[in-house]
């Protein structure tokens, strides 16, 4: 029998991707834990699909079930309809096609044993991209690293709130998407924001916004718990060309009572959503601050090295040129075009393809080949590289404090 309280909710909301759902669902449940708690929730144009599947799992009392409604849920409601259905002591949401490992519970109660103020944790995350058909599995270069430490706010503040260290994202870390968050930071978040926990269409950068600003505690364990899969239905991660891009970011729109370019905020701000990713997370951080008073300064710099680092990953040097247009756009006009002289974005030459091997470099990096006979799913690809690692019930803090000094100065 489950614990009457799970100590971890694992949040699964799907939409239209019942052939990964399934597979996403049948690797959790593999676990034999019975103090986590798995909530799947479904939100598709054929829900008999999921029902039918999920009416053979009945049995297990781990399992919260939410079937399709009437109507089709926005990714705001339907991640929102996923919280509301957990009841564990810590939280975290993970997509369809992704994986995280259910004893990611038994990290969580150690730390909690030596850190009983803590709030958030944050991992190490490893990728995987499905293969298609059209071109195999891929995997990456991995730090074996393990400790378990608290992290300094003012270091996180410091890479959510002024970009620093961006690359083509925010390295802050801390979302509840591939992260866990105590049900009393929960609570505190929602009761400050109205009594959602989730009110920006964007949903994971909003979550680490809220988080930062709200909690008093935060681990980090440098050991990968989760899986971030991208399959060809993924939404940005499986974006292949900025016209793939678009079409994704329409199909977002629709599902939305408004166009996310199109809410009152965004009025008088010049980066759009088909821009891509950066300028979505600047749009996250726009909004933040106008809905909730945020005054946030030093950020810009950083900010225009961050989307030039977006334009650099452009998928083509066409998708480039057009990328690189859209923000030169933008920022003549953002903030009086103050800082459209520091737009320099360059297109790069492109780096080969990772060693067709796996093993161990010198510097005790972990190469990956994903395109194995053993690698066919997120949860395959987690227990190959796993077993390279320290296994996780061997994890031990050893919290050291890490501060950034320069971080410490400016906050």
């Amino acid at each position: 029998m489950p614990a009457s309280k799970p100590v971890l909710s694992i949040c699964v909301p799907s939409r239209n991707r019942q052939p990964y759902f399934k597979q996403t669902i049948e690797a959790l449940l593999r676990s034999d834990r019975s103090d986590v708690e798995f909530v799947f929730v479904d939100n598709s144009d054929q829900p008999q699909i999921m029902d039918d599947f999920m009416h053979a799992r009945r049995d297990d009392p781990r399992i919260r079930y939410v079937t399709s409604g009437e109507k089709t849920r926005s990714m705001l409601e339907n991640w929102n309809v996923a919280m509301e259905a957990s009841t564990g002591r810590w939280v975290t949401f993970i997509g369809d096609d992704d994986y995280a490992d259910p004893d990611a519970a038994g990290v969580i109660l150690k730390i909690e044993a030596e850190r009983p103020g803590v709030e958030a944790i944050d991992w190490a995350k490893l990728f995987y991209t499905w293969p298609d058909g059209e071109k195999p599995a891929s995997g990456q270069i991995i730090q074996t690293l393990t400790a378990v430490h608290d992290v300094s706010h003012d270091l996180i503040k410091d890479r959510a709130y002024r970009f620093r260290q961006a690359s083509n994202i925010i390295v802050s870390g801390f979302s509840i998407y591939h992260g866990a968050v105590s049900r009393k930071l929960i609570d505190r978040i929602k009761a400050r924001y109205g009594g959602a926990f989730f009110e920006f269409p964007v949903v994971d950068y909003e979550s680490i916004y809220k988080i930062i600003a709200n909690g008093k505690g935060f681990v980090h364990c440098a050991r990968p718990l989760s899986v971030l899969g991208v399959c060809p239905m993924s939404n940005t991660a499986g974006i292949k060309s900025l016209k793939d891009q678009e079409a994704k970011q329409a199909l977002f729109d629709k599902e939305l009572d408004a166009p996310l370019d199109q809410m009152d905020c965004f009025k008088d701000y010049p980066f759009k959503s088909r821009f891509g990713l950066m300028a979505c997370i600047g749009m996250v951080h726009h909004w933040f601050s106008k809905r909730h008073g945020v005054a946030f300064s030093g950020f810009e710099d950083n900010f225009v090295q961050a989307c030039m680092n977006q334009c650099a990953a452009a998928a083509s040097a066409e998708d480039f040129e057009i990328t690189v247009a859209r923000y030169r756009t933008a920022f003549s006009k953002w903030k009086g075009g103050k800082y459209l002289r520091q737009f320099k974005p360059v297109y790069p030459e492109r780096p080969g393809k990772l060693p067709p091997f796996s093993g161990l470099t010198p510097d005790r990096l972990l190469v990956v080949n994903a395109d194995n006979p053993h690698c066919r799913t997120c949860e395959d690809y987690y227990r190959f590289v796993s077993s390279a690692l320290l296994p996780v019930g061997e994890i031990v803090a050893d919290f050291q404090f890490v501060v950034d000094e320069k971080a410490k100065k400016r906050a």
